[in-house]
């Protein structure tokens, strides 16, 4: 009788990666799925080497997981595509030098940006420029810290008008404690703090950076860079030219801004004249931004008639 070959040892389930139940609990959690899901997903696929290479520290310090139209769920490094970048995502990261167990995994809301400039302005701003918050620090120390946290500030505020297309001017630290001077008080003015005037003046440098650049926007640029903008274009550029114009002049109008001009003109500052020109340049770009339908009727109604004739000169000359 013929002894019966032992039958093979089953392989060994490969034993989980350190921090992957940790990072898998998060991502199902923030992506609405069940843990079962995504560790059946997680763990074979395109999606396991990815996620083995960042936790054994063979990849990227940064990994993207999302849930695609379909409920379909992806991993990739970020940035994620213009696609998954409307719906929130979860992020893994690895700071410099993290073991297995300081993995950090959050949300990635969609607007990333807006919440950043939330994060920025309600908790980031009054933490770090609460008085209370510098006993013991040296007076250099908290007005350095001071001076960068409304330059993260301003940054952030002109970064948010950019990509909505707007150009937003940052006002100047300190600004509340002018509605304090008494402007008719020749002494009040003397004992005024002139870094409030030094941050008001170079607010307006800034300012006519700003302007300046959204003043020297053409509607050629397209085409200067290769491209064939069709007539759509040129209208849309003007109406978000226009529209930024106002945004700007809107904010030059306002009362703050006012105070402000108010207290160079007290001090005979010499950047008065340069913000009066520079609120001028602004109502005259406005203007020609704002051109009445009529006139663009009346040159459509000279353009018309020859359109025809010009299309067929140009196809005329596609045949010789």
């Amino acid at each position: 009788m013929e002894a019966a070959e032992p039958e093979p040892e089953p392989e060994p389930e490969p034993e989980p990666e350190p921090g992957a139940g940790r990072l898998g609990r998060c991502a199902a959690r923030g992506l609405g799925v069940p843990a079962e899901r995504w560790e059946r997903w997680a763990g074979g696929g395109a999606a396991g080497p990815l996620l083995r290479g960042f936790l054994r520290g063979a990849a990227g310090p940064a990994l993207l997981a999302w849930r695609g139209p379909g409920g379909e769920l992806a991993l990739g490094p970020p940035p994620p595509p213009p696609a998954a970048a409307r719906h929130k995502a979860i992020f893994f990261l690895r700071p410099p030098g993290a073991g297995a167990g300081e993995l950090l995994c959050g949300d990635l809301p969609a607007d990333a940006l807006g919440h950043f400039a939330a994060l920025v302005e309600e908790v980031i701003v009054p933490i770090l420029t609460n008085q209370k918050n510098h006993q013991g620090w040296p007076q250099v120390v908290s007005q350095d810290i001071m001076r960068h946290v409304h330059s993260l500030k301003s940054t952030v505020f002109m970064v948010v008008g950019q990509v909505k297309g707007k150009t937003l001017l940052p006002l100047p630290a300190g600004l509340e404690r002018i509605e304090d001077i008494d402007l008719e008080n020749k002494k009040s003015l003397e004992l005024m703090d002139k870094s409030l005037v030094h941050a008001t003046e170079s607010a307006i440098i800034d300012w006519s950076y700003q302007i300046q650049g959204a003043l020297k926007k053409e509607s050629s640029e397209p085409l200067l860079q290769g491209s064939n903008p069709n007539p759509k274009v040129e209208l849309e550029f003007w109406k978000n030219r226009c529209d930024d114009l106002e945004c700007i002049y809107d904010q030059l109008r306002t009362r703050k801004v006012r105070n402000m001009m108010e207290v160079l003109e007290r001090v005979e500052s010499s950047y008065v004249p340069a913000f009066k020109a520079m609120l001028m340049d602004v109502e005259a770009g406005e203007m020609l931004g704002q051109l009445h339908p009529s006139q663009i009727c009346l040159l459509l109604s000279l353009i018309l008639p020859i359109w025809p004739n010009a299309v067929r000169q140009q196809s005329f000359e596609q045949k010789k």
